[in-house]
């Protein structure tokens, strides 16, 4: 494929991911011909689950300099997600499955932009995981097939190198029961029914959850009907690290300083005052009770 038919189709895949519009315009700025034919070969690669990572980092650090509001990169991915919404096709993974995970794009550009005030992609780190079919929205969560890694908390009945489903909770999730829950049953059936083109270790073996939602200081910050809550009664919580400070990013815009904590909600007052008074927060690790779930 060309550089200007890629350009073409980027613009287009810009605007039906409804990219807010100084996004699309930047887009349509770095989307050279040149430009796109240079780096053809990485954006193969960030679509192959096996090289995605590395040919994001390959693209971190030759862009990074230059590229101060991650716009070359964000080019780059969209690039990227056309060949993926092919393969996806392939694989008869419906459109709306594609729709709902590259829709990471607009929503992460709307929380920098309201973190940061100003038009940014700073996700590149994540959103390989979407464009090599690795990381899937189903529904009101995001399910992510990977291997557990060397040095990562596990439950005794997960060991290293296994399979499992990740799960993430994207900022705009409705944790009602019935959304939850609906989410589930679509990451089982999906995994189930597309096992062979995107399972390629085998089939997943648990559901794991790493986040601030599930830190144990949350039960007594958050009334027993809070969706939070409700998201965790999911989980059995296996272990807790409680210097991590990742909550800070979504409770607290991304304040690290007390001084500047937004206080809008009661969670941020609770919290605030419990971390003031020495309290600790971090995340914990959690996983899905088979006997609840079902099978995988």
């Amino acid at each position: 494929m060309d550089g200007e038919q890629t350009a073409r189709q980027i613009a287009a895949l810009a605007q039906q991911l409804a990219l807010p519009p100084d996004a699309c315009r930047r887009v349509g700025e770095c989307a050279q011909p040149e430009f796109l034919t240079r780096w053809a070969a990485a954006c193969r690669r960030l679509t192959e689950p096996d090289q995605a990572q590395q040919a994001w980092q390959e693209l971190d650090a030759a862009l990074s300099p230059r590229d101060g509001d991650g716009m070359q990169l964000l080019t780059l991915y969209l690039a990227a997600a056309c060949r993926t919404r092919r393969r996806f096709r392939e694989a008869e993974i419906p459109d709306a499955v594609f729709w709902a995970t590259l829709g990471c794009l607009p929503r992460f550009l709307q929380e920098t932009r309201r973190r940061q005030g100003r038009l940014c992609f700073d996700r590149g780190f994540w959103c390989w995981r979407q464009l090599s079919g690795r990381l899937f929205r189903l529904g009101t969560l995001e399910f992510e097939y990977r291997l557990t890694g060397a040095g990562e908390p596990l439950p005794t009945s997960v060991g290293q190198g296994v399979p499992v489903l990740s799960v993430h909770i994207p900022s705009d999730a409705g944790l009602t029961d019935p959304a939850l829950q609906d989410a589930y049953r679509q990451a089982s059936e999906f995994f189930a029914r597309h096992r062979a083109a995107l399972c390629l270790q085998g089939a997943p073996q648990a559901m794991l959850c790493s986040s601030w939602l599930l830190a144990p200081a949350l039960l007594s910050l958050l009334p027993e009907s809070s969706g939070i809550r409700r998201f965790g009664r999911g989980y059995r919580v296996y272990a807790a690290d409680l210097a991590d400070d990742g909550y800070c990013t979504w409770l607290f815009d991304g304040q690290t300083d007390p001084a500047h904590w937004p206080r809008r909600t009661r969670l941020q007052r609770a919290a605030a005052e419990f971390l003031t008074n020495g309290g600790r927060i971090g995340c914990g690790f959690g996983i899905r009770d088979p006997l609840e779930t079902g099978r995988l």
